[in-house]
């Protein structure tokens, strides 16, 4: 992607997941990433449906946009699901959101570590990315 196109990602706060139900249907869902300059990070659970839809099928899409500016960037894959020990993948994604708060990144690390359901991490590397109003 180009250097406008990595600004964008990098100072937006959220995504949009959308996923495959087993009926066929879109799950959206509103995450926070952490966007790698190659693949997008999310945290979450595993009793999640997004967790379950994409065990069931990988294909998926992100949508990151700034409706304000109309710049948008749709990004094409399939995910990887990683399991086992995601502490640091986690602690990366988290940062973004407490810039200079380390300690308020913490609690909330320790927060979601907290819940009885394990915590996973979704990469998705993008086939395709369509970008607007970004080059």
């Amino acid at each position: 992607v180009s250097q406008s196109a990595e600004d964008f990602l990098e100072s937006q706060p959220h995504l949009v997941l959308s996923t495959i139900r087993k009926d066929g249907s879109p799950q959206t869902s509103p995450l926070w990433y952490l966007w790698t300059g190659s693949a997008f990070l999310i945290s979450t659970i595993d009793t999640t449906a997004k967790w379950r839809n994409l065990q069931r099928d990988p294909r998926c899409s992100v949508c990151v946009d700034e409706p304000a500016t109309g710049q948008m960037i749709v990004a094409y894959g399939k995910a990887r699901l990683i399991e086992g020990d995601v502490a640091a993948k986690t602690r990366s994604i988290v940062d973004k959101y407490y810039p200079g708060r380390p300690s308020e990144a913490e609690a909330h690390i320790e927060r979601i570590f907290m819940s009885p359901s394990r915590r996973v991490i979704i990469e998705v590397v993008p086939d395709e990315i369509i970008t607007r109003k970004l080059d």
